[in-house]
């Protein structure tokens, strides 16, 4: 009797399998780099309009710098000899340092925003993935990334929480996993990106206490009043990460906020500690007004109605589904410092700038945890319904309300456009030789910190070779600038002289002006006092 050979009825499945999850890959790559193409072209269009908070950009582009020179990151735009250190804690910007050796501009940073945002799509596609379909994950993904909270980002300038947004993604992940040495690394270089996120850490480490047995038991007050229970649990293995990142998270901030910066800060004190007025002087005396007054601090949460609406834009096209998931808590300090903080900041309570990236990472990840412990994502019908919603909000978001979403300029050819404004700004930096001092409006500074030494006017006492004013604006820029005609007025007296005008744009001379020198240059060290 003959055996007919055996078909291998694996080999078909098993290559169908391999071609789908081709084309999976293929569509998260075709995703990324859609993204990193728009936000890029957006970004760089918005320079070209000087669009861009050049005072900002400016900042970390001359720290940038001088890390690509491995120079001390020197800030010309905070004052003279300012050292970025005084300001925030962000040693992670370093990392951009040697794509400065490809390209020394500003843009290089833009365009590095940009691919950070992309990075982060496949770590919320592996996330969802562990809970849905490869089509679910995907439509996800592009909700995520259309947000108008990365457009906002984008929009603006760049910031270090760019760095922030793949890291505390991958973070999210590991903890998500149980992946321990990979938490600690990302929870490791989190604390590199602001002093602030050691709170992040710090609810980190308590939600992965949280995970384990040992680690619950750790937590219980009655574990801790039984020594031989308590040496015993210390033995087992779930409980150290936690342990380690909420010593971690708590150490780095107070580190940071209370040696670190304050050593480098002009007057000796950390710079963006505002909470005074609402809450008290310090974090202590902050958490324990917090305690004895929770309905007070509800009410500074929510009121007034800007800050609801802020809160709104972020969990409303996320069909309110991360309050399901515990991942949500390491969004409330985030949201927390920006909505105490005094009146005379609201500027920050708005659904602007860059403040929103990092909550809405953590939000994303919050929505597709908390949807499938709701099981919609075994539900066809329900699956498909949340992913409709979760791809339409970013459109409908971006179609309708122009003030958060900057795609809508893009889509309808607004930044393809320059104004008479415009190409009066860029006749002014056209104006303005390389190794030069100069003052400029925050406007026109980012398009000059590559070539000059720059810095706000009235900073350096009278000593830049150029200052250039935009008398239309209500203030030069920074954080206390002052208005551009009272600049001028106090130029005229000490002997500068207008050698440029286009509208209400002014180059001003100095009388000591001899042309351009090395200590003017973009890592030069200024015009000694």
């Amino acid at each position: 009797m003959t055996i007919a050979p055996t078909r291998d009825l694996r080999r078909p499945r098993t290559v169908g399998r391999s071609l789908r999850n081709l084309g999976q890959h293929w569509a998260l790559l075709t995703l990324c780099t859609a993204f990193f193409a728009v936000y890029t072209a957006t970004a760089l269009l918005r320079h070209r309009q000087f669009g861009t908070a050049g005072y900002d950009l400016g900042i970390f582009d001359q720290a940038v710098r001088r890390y690509a020179h491995f120079q001390a990151p020197i800030v010309p735009l905070k004052g003279p000899g300012y050292n970025i250190f005084g300001d925030h804690f962000h040693p992670i910007i370093a990392l951009g340092a040697p794509f400065y050796w490809i390209w020394d501009n500003p843009q290089t940073l833009l365009i590095l925003q940009a691919a950070l945002i992309s990075l982060s799509i496949p770590v919320v596609y592996r996330f969802a993935r562990r809970r849905t379909t490869p089509a679910a994950s995907l439509a996800i993904c592009f909700g995520y990334a259309a947000s108008w909270a990365f457009q906002t980002m984008v929009n603006f300038d760049f910031h270090e929480v760019a760095w922030g947004v793949p890291i505390l993604a991958l973070a999210i992940d590991a903890l998500d996993r149980k992946a321990d040495r990979a938490l600690l690394l990302w929870c490791g270089m989190l604390l590199l990106v602001r002093e602030d996120m050691g709170i992040l850490v710090l609810i980190i480490g308590l939600l992965r206490l949280a995970q384990g047995r040992d680690g619950r038991a750790l937590l219980r007050w009655r574990g801790w009043r039984d020594g031989r229970a308590w040496r015993s649990r210390l033995t087992g293995r779930g409980w150290w990460p936690g342990l380690v990142l909420v010593v971690a998270g708590v150490a780095m901030y107070e580190l940071a906020t209370a040696v670190i910066l304050p050593h480098f800060s002009p007057n000796g004190q950390f710079a963006y500690w505002q909470y005074g007025p609402t809450l008290g002087p310090d974090l202590k005396s902050a958490v324990l007004n917090s305690l004895k007054r929770p309905w007070h601090v509800i009410d500074l949460f929510f009121t007034p109605w800007v800050k609801t609406r802020t809160l709104l834009l972020l969990v409303v096209p996320l069909a309110l589904l991360p309050f399901r998931s515990r991942y949500s808590w390491i969004a409330l300090p985030l949201l927390a410092q920006r909505f105490f903080e005094p009146a005379e900041r609201y500027r920050l309570w708005q659904p602007a700038y860059h403040y929103n990236a990092l909550p809405w990472v953590i939000l994303v990840l919050a929505m597709v945890d908390g949807a499938g412990r709701l099981g919609l994502f075994t539900r066809p019908r329900l699956r498909a319904a949340l992913c409709v919603f979760l791809v339409l909000a970013p459109v409908v978001i971006t179609a309708g309300d122009r003030n958060v979403a900057v795609l809508n300029d893009l889509f309808r050819g607004r930044l393809f456009t320059l104004t008479s404004e415009m190409k009066a700004q860029q006749a002014t930096v056209d104006q303005i030789p390389a190794d030069v001092c100069v003052e400029a409006d925050d406007r026109l500074a980012g398009h000059l910190t590559d070539r000059d030494y720059v810095s706000i006017p009235g900073m350096l006492g009278w000593r830049a070779d150029l200052i250039a004013l935009d008398l239309s604006q209500s203030s030069v820029g920074g954080n206390d600038g002052e208005p551009p005609g009272t600049i001028y007025a106090e130029a005229l007296a000490h002997g500068y002289h207008v050698s440029f005008t286009d509208g209400p744009l002014l180059i001003l001379t100095s009388p000591d002006y001899a042309g351009p020198s090395k200590e003017c240059g973009p890592l030069g060290s200024g015009k000694p006092g």
